[in-house]
């Protein structure tokens, strides 16, 4: 009877431990940096938005880069910085409407990063939200929230959005669909 009960334990434990390793996500020796330089990327992208900086923004793309945002879809990093260009240009009109008043500010935030990252290609998904004040008081409020979904490649050593894509809970056309976006 004790050689019966020791044999199901061992064969417990033994199905245990296949579950447990068919469950378990497995990473590479670089997922680390990887993930490092990716959320360094991510950070500058949203800094670069928020300054309004159309160069650095674009220098963040591949030189075939697609951005699908509020604006449209735009190809190529040559259009991208034309494309914030033209919306730097519309908070400036904005800001010189109102001179009694200190310039609106926008502050873009991403988290809950869900990585995928397969050699020089990943694929990113977040959560982002804004903050604005561009209201009489310049008194902060949630201005609008949603998902991103981003691929990205690695070129020359550094990690580059390929494709970003903002959805954006506030407009029907770019909100999310029922699907979980992180797989």
């Amino acid at each position: 009877m004790k050689y019966r009960t020791l044999l199901a334990f061992v064969g417990g434990l033994a199905v245990a431990g296949v579950l447990y390793a068919a469950a378990a996500t497995h990473y590479s020796n670089d997922y680390a940096r990887d993930r490092a330089e990716i959320d360094d990327l991510i950070s500058r992208y949203l800094f670069a938005l928020d300054w309004q900086d159309p160069q650095l923004y674009a220098s963040l793309f591949t030189e075939d880069g697609v951005l699908v945002w509020a604006g449209g879809t735009v190809n190529g990093r040559q259009a991208i910085v034309d494309e914030m260009k033209k919306a730097r240009a519309a908070d400036e009109k904005t800001n010189a409407a109102t001179p009694s008043l200190r310039p609106f500010r926008r502050r873009h935030f991403a988290s809950n990063f869900a990585l995928r990252i397969e050699g020089s290609h990943a694929t990113v998904r977040s959560y982002w939200f804004e903050f604005n004040n561009d209201n009489a008081e310049r008194r902060a409020y949630l201005g609008a929230y949603g998902h991103l979904e981003d691929e990205l490649r690695r070129v020359g050593g550094q990690w580059l959005i390929s494709r970003h894509q903002v959805f954006n809970e506030q407009r029907d056309a770019m909100a999310a669909t029922g699907v979980n976006p992180a797989w």
